[in-house]
Parts: C-alpha cells; sequence; structure tokens
C-alpha cells in the first residue's frame, strides 16, 4: 500500500468523524431547543454525569496526545515509508476515535439533561479534534520521511 493511499485513509476517517460529529451536535442542540431535555435527572444524579464528562474530557485529551506520541516514537526508523504509514494510521486513529468517543459521550449528556455545559464540553473536545487534521506535512515530520520516498 503506498503512503499517498494511507494518507488518504486517514483524512477520509478524520473527515467522516469531524462531519458526523458536527452533523450530531446540531440535530442534538435543534432537538434540545423543540422539545427540552430528554430524561430528568435528580440534581446530584446531574452534578455526578456533568463532573465524569469533563473528568473524562480533562483525561482523555491528553491522554490520546501522550498514547499516539509515544507510538509514533517507536516506530523503528528503518522500516519503509509506506510501513510507517501503516504504523502511524493505526496510532491516529486511536487517537481521533478517542476524542470522537468523550464528544459523543458529551452530546449524550447535552441529550440527557439539557445542560449547556455539556455542549461546551464537546465543543472543547471537537476544537481539539479539528485541530488533528492530518496534514501530509506534519507526518512527514514527525515520521521523518522524505517527502521523495511518498
Amino acid at each position: 500500500m503506498s503512503t499517498q493511499k494511507t494518507l488518504k485513509q486517514i483524512r477520509l476517517i478524520y473527515f467522516i468523524v469531524a462531519i458526523l460529529l458536527a452533523f450530531f451536535a446540531a440535530l442534538t442542540f435543534v432537538f434540545i431547543s423543540t422539545n427540552g431535555r430528554v430524561y430528568t435527572l435528580d440534581t446530584m444524579a446531574e452534578n455526578n454525569l456533568k463532573s465524569l464528562i469533563i473528568v473524562l474530557a480533562l483525561a482523555g485529551i491528553p491522554a490520546s496526545y501522550m498514547f499516539h506520541n509515544r507510538k509514533v516514537k517507536h516506530i523503528d526508523p528503518e522500516l519503509s515509508a509506506d510501513k510507517k504509514m501503516q504504523q502511524y494510521r493505526m496510532s491516529y486513529f486511536i487517537k481521533i476515535m478517542t476524542l470522537e468517543g468523550i464528544s459523543l459521550l458529551s452530546l449524550l449528556s447535552y441529550l440527557i439533561t439539557g445542560n449547556l455545559n455539556q455542549l461546551m464540553t464537546f465543543g472543547l473536545v471537537y476544537l481539539f479534534l479539528i485541530l488533528n487534521y492530518p496534514k501530509k506535512n506534519n507526518i512527514f515530520e514527525e515520521l521523518n520521511i522524505d517527502p521523495s520516498e511518498s
């Protein structure tokens, strides 16, 4: 598999996740605006859910970055560009899926409680997802791949 094909796969998954999350967020916001919260929780349960989502976001964002960086550092520099890209792809997917999972939990919590704080938590995590756009130059630099090698 060529590096270009692997890069296209990475970008395709990135765009699918980013667009579907934005669509789900818009749908959730419209639903809450028109119908209100889906389920009524007592104050204690709502605060616990809010705290859980915030802790997950505060732990999950750095954890996804650290995992990805550690996996990339352990890629053998002697491998071909294709093999490096394939290993990078797996690490990148795990990073993006971690951010996606936290985003979905935030949106589901917003859907249940109707609390705007959950939507703001989603926005924060979604911002980190958007900032992780897979640029070719950044990936090649991170993997020490010469652009002529691809």
